[in-house]
């Protein structure tokens, strides 16, 4: 089983530690995930090439999303986590999703609708209003086919310090560890 968890944060932060703690709790558990930073990836913006597209069933732009769409394909399941900016992902990851419109043109609905996801966004607020940008990346999992088998918006007032990063830890999270434990196994039932 593969899970590939991609984490949309242009910084190291609350979403990166989320990411790497279910990395962690997987490898646990035996299961093989690698984690992709898009922060650390040169993925540029679609440029509505859609001819193209259309025509060739594949991106023009020849830049790290040609791996990564390689990786999503030979997936079983997904994590998703964002930050939080006005209710919706920030720039770089709406990038990746916006350059995943070739696997809607492809036709990939049906080869997805095999796969699972988690989704889970982080923000300042109230997690009421960062379902807002949880929602956003649910209905582009949905769009690509994918089932998504839970989602989590997460509240945290958190920074680094000295490269590490409290989320895990704050007041407003208690028990949020084993509220993620608990979404990576239903994750998993899911996929089995």
């Amino acid at each position: 089983m593969k899970i590939l968890s991609i984490c949309g944060s242009p910084r190291k932060g609350n979403s990166e530690t989320l990411v790497l703690f279910i990395q962690s709790f997987l490898k646990e558990k035996g299961i093989e995930n690698e984690v992709i930073l898009l922060r650390k990836r040169n993925v540029g913006h679609c440029k509505g090439c859609v001819e193209y597209c259309n025509k060739n069933l594949e991106c023009q732009q020849k830049d790290d999303m040609v791996e990564i769409m390689e990786k999503m394909e030979a997936a079983d399941g997904f994590v998703f986590v964002s930050p939080n900016y006005f209710g919706m992902p920030p720039g770089i990851f709406k990038n990746f999703m916006d350059r995943c419109s070739v696997f809607f043109t492809a036709n990939k609905q049906n080869e997805f609708s095999k796969k699972k996801a988690i989704v889970m966004c982080v923000g300042a607020d109230e997690p009421k209003y960062i379902d807002r940008c949880t929602n956003n990346v649910v209905h582009f999992c949905e769009t690509l086919g994918m089932k998504v088998v839970g989602k989590k918006s997460i509240r945290s007032k958190s920074e680094l310090q000295n490269d590490y990063n409290y989320v895990l830890e704050t007041p407003h999270n208690k028990g949020l560890k084993e509220e993620i434990e608990d979404l990576v196994n239903s994750h998993l039932t899911a996929l089995s």
